[in-house]
């Protein structure tokens, strides 16, 4: 029994990697959002509740910082090796939310025959990334629940409440000026409370959100947004109700973007540890190459799992889209034959289902699954644009899909592949000036590469469509009362 209780954690840390891709505030608090009666998050209700809660918007839960091109930019962003919290052990130290061995594992990992496609490309990461130093912060992304909050995913998954990094390393030339890599990494943060059984035989058991930590995440986020509107950061006031996703407004503006930034950090370390650490993923290049770009999750086991790990760490995780034995998936624009390498098999057409090709029990078989990928607009003769247009809202519906029904690849090209072959100019929530802006940007959230010229802040529709669906279910969850 001792053997399946470690056996159940690890399996719900899995459910952490939802977010994928298929990522508090000081002073006082909003008495408004404190006085809430957060049913939803299993808190006391009230009998007289607030009127006219302050809502929240896109701008409020997914963070883009600008990106740093100069070397004075450098003291704009949040250096990865600078957010700690207190030692649960001994809470008159510190220790990093990025925990030393979390970090070498993640490079030994992206390294090791995980990190090769089919035996041809594999990660090689630079030497400069080899150092936590390098590493800042490019995005931060705060999820009520992965992998998505609609009921069926919920019924078949649970509810894994996250706040979700996308760092990435920044080389300084011989210049002393910073230089952004084509090169991501997720790291993703849990607040959840215990586990229902599985939906199904096989599957992962579900987590159950921490309502309490959450409600405090929503508080600390809403004093956040609206002492940045009353001026409370700078001379200028600045809101975010009507920002379209991109660079957040409170770091755009000289006036407020640092004391934003340290509120920012001052709210991750309250909120981050190394114990919350629940799934890592990079997107990488061989060395020395612009593609192709190889796509790696990992998840933790506990003490006692496998005797190559005995005190625990990060292990591979098969992609769940795949065949159940491949772990990770590239994507390489030159290739003579298929440009996605392993083609995957998406199930984002059936219904939900917590069946996926990463449980122990890999199901269902790639031939009874049904769904829709990027692949295929990739090849050389490309469906019609209605059929283009109906892949690409597939894949960018967190409803349908979600990391364990859609392969990484389709969920960091949907918004290209919609530029190239539907002339999209324009996406809804999108600041158009984040929009990818080449075929070698396949940043979701975050910088783009310097090959496409100036690099920029990115956001991906895929990325927007999940930070809607978040912004309403908490707003929902606010106004109900």
């Amino acid at each position: 029994m001792a053997n399946a209780r470690k056996t159940s954690g690890w399996r719900a840390a899995f459910v952490a990697l939802g977010a994928l891709g298929v990522t508090n505030i000081g002073g006082r608090l909003s008495s408004h959002i404190q006085d809430l009666p957060f049913d939803w998050l299993g808190g006391p209700a009230q009998a007289k509740p607030a009127a006219s809660p302050t809502l929240l918007s896109s701008a409020d839960v997914s963070w883009l910082f600008p990106a740093p091109l100069k070397r004075a930019d450098l003291n704009r962003v949040l250096a990865i090796k600078d957010l700690v919290s207190k030692d649960p052990k001994n809470p008159t130290q510190q220790e990093p939310v990025w925990p030393d061995s979390a970090f070498k594992q993640l490079l030994a990992i992206a390294a090791s025959p995980a990190g090769q496609v089919d035996g041809s490309a594999r990660i090689g990461l630079p030497k400069d990334a080899l150092t936590i130093d390098a590493w800042h912060i490019a995005g931060i992304r705060i999820d009520a629940g992965a992998p998505g909050l609609s009921k069926n995913i919920i019924e078949q998954f649970g509810q894994s409440p996250q706040i979700r990094l996308i760092v990435q390393p920044v080389i300084k030339n011989a210049a002393g000026e910073p230089e952004i890599q084509d090169i991501a990494v997720h790291l993703i943060y849990t607040f959840t409370d215990g586990e229902d059984a599985p939906a199904q035989p096989g599957c992962f058991t579900r987590p159950k959100p921490d309502t309490a930590a959450f409600k405090q995440i929503v508080v600390e986020l809403t004093d956040l947004k609206t002492k940045l509107a009353a001026g409370r950061f700078g001379r200028h006031r600045v809101t975010t109700t009507t920002a379209a996703l991109g660079a957040h407004p409170g770091l755009t503006d000289a006036t407020t973007r640092d004391g934003v930034r340290i509120a920012m950090k001052a709210f991750l370390e309250r909120h981050l540890s190394g114990a919350r650490l629940r799934a890592m993923a990079i997107m990488g290049l061989p060395a020395d190459k612009a593609e192709p770009w190889i796509f790696l999750s990992m998840a933790p086991i506990p003490a006692g799992v496998s005797p190559l790990l005995p005190n625990g760490g990060f292990i591979p995780v098969h992609g769940p889209a795949l065949d159940g034995t491949q772990f990770a998936q590239m994507l390489d624009p030159n290739a003579s034959g298929n440009k996605v390498v392993p083609k995957p098999s998406p199930n984002n057409l059936n219904p939900i289902t917590c069946q996926h090709a990463a449980l122990i029990q890999p199901v269902p078989e790639p031939a009874k699954r049904k769904g829709v990928s990027t692949a295929d607009l990739f090849a050389g003769q490309t469906p019609g644009p209605a059929e283009i247009k109906t892949i690409l809202d597939t894949i960018a519906d967190p409803r349908k899909s979600h990391f364990f029904n859609t392969d990484c690849v389709s969920c960091h090209t949907d918004t290209r592949r919609s530029i190239e072959l539907l002339q999209t100019k324009a996406i809804a929530g999108v600041d158009t000036k984040a929009l990818p802006n080449g075929p070698w940007n396949v940043r979701n959230f975050g910088w783009s590469p310097p090959i496409e010229g100036p690099v920029q802040a990115t956001v991906s529709r895929r990325t927007a469509e999940e930070t809607a669906e978040v912004v309403k279910f908490i707003n929902d969850s606010l106004a109900a009362k």
